[in-house]
């Protein structure tokens, strides 16, 4: 058995973890810490987990932690995780972090497009970027693993094959459309997650701003070996979760919509989580709804590619790929606990 650790565990990604790290038949949960609610039991806090569970919240202890978690997810943004990586990674234990902390390789780049001081910048070399379809073999040797953001994972996954081919220019220019669970459980004001103002309607946001966008870029540059310019615009869409992403791309020659789909065959045809769509059009937020799939498609006309991918961002874009990535790092089958669909 694995002993898990959790902080954070009250939000929504802490409880997505808890949900989906309870039906998971190689793992107890030894530490699952929510300071708002220390001492209640899990099913207290969330309703639906009664009579799945009887363990209590824990208080912050990360000596406890320490002491009794082979691995940590760190369900916490900022400063609270920073703190927590040296100590943990000293004391022998493994750390798989959901927050953007570890993800961008450049403390500069971290502190321009987060804000805020970044004050572990000596592990971020030591971090491995928690994207298992390119970087399993890294993941499998690491002791610090920064899970993917949502946009990235949908984006990277998506025009990587074409990327690394050569077939497509390296100038990308993406949308993407996100449900409202990329907010978390706090209300946004700046782009208001509230039903009256997201119903029948669609918004952008942070365009060209957004954090995410220097992690897709640094991402490519991990697996490519060469700088790739994003120029990305987010949306939020009224649906609860769901990621769409959309990339016009450029054509270095004349390709057609059955050739594309065959890169995609080709570069993914092993992958037990990405599902190369023949049909551009079957890339559908339904289709990869609560599960951990990611599903691609591509069409094209002459110099023209058009590529769009589909992924739940709580569960391929945060949970079940942190779950896939612990998989990996502990050697057992990277689809224990995570095939099927999650609610």
């Amino acid at each position: 058995m694995i002993n898990v650790g959790i902080t954070g565990a009250g939000g929504l990604v802490g409880e997505g973890l808890v949900r989906t790290l309870l039906g998971h038949p190689g793992v107890e949960l030894v530490y699952v810490e929510s300071s708002h609610a220390a001492g209640k039991r899990l099913d207290e806090e969330f309703p639906g987990l009664a009579g799945m569970t009887d363990v209590v919240f824990d208080a912050p202890d990360l000596q406890k932690a320490c002491s009794t978690a082979d691995v940590m997810f760190l369900a916490h943004k900022g400063a609270q995780s920073m703190a927590a990586v040296p100590e943990i990674l000293a004391a022998g234990r493994k750390v798989i972090d959901i927050g953007g902390e570890f993800r961008l390789r450049n403390a500069e780049e971290y502190e321009k497009w987060y804000g805020g001081r970044h004050t572990a910048r000596d592990f971020l070399s030591r971090a491995v970027y928690g994207l298992p379809e390119l970087f399993r073999e890294q993941i499998e040797k690491a002791d610090l693993v920064a899970n993917p953001g949502c946009y990235p994972t949908g984006l990277v996954l998506l025009v990587a094959p074409f990327l690394k081919s050569g077939l497509i220019t390296d100038r990308l220019h993406v949308s993407g459309f996100s449900g409202l669970t990329g907010a978390g459980r706090r209300y946004v004001e700046k782009t208001s997650n509230l039903f009256i103002d997201v119903n029948e309607n669609i918004r952008s946001y942070a365009v060209l701003k957004h954090r995410h966008q220097p992690e897709m870029s640094d991402a490519l540059a991990r697996y490519l070996g060469r700088r790739v310019e994003v120029s990305f615009a987010p949306h939020l869409i009224p649906a609860d979760r769901g990621i769409l992403t959309v990339v016009w791309a450029e054509a270095e020659r004349d390709v057609t919509t059955a050739e594309a789909a065959g890169i995609c065959g080709d570069f993914y045809g092993m992958e037990p989580f990405v599902r190369v769509r023949k049909d551009a059009s079957d890339v559908l937020l339904k289709n990869v709804f609560a599960t951990n799939y990611c599903d691609v498609g591509a069409a094209a006309d002459g110099h023209t590619l058009y590529l769009v991918s589909a992924i739940d961002n709580t569960t391929k874009g945060a949970v079940t790929q942190a779950v896939q990535n612990m998989n990996i790092m502990f050697g057992i089958d990277e689809g224990t606990g995570i095939t099927g669909r999650f609610v």
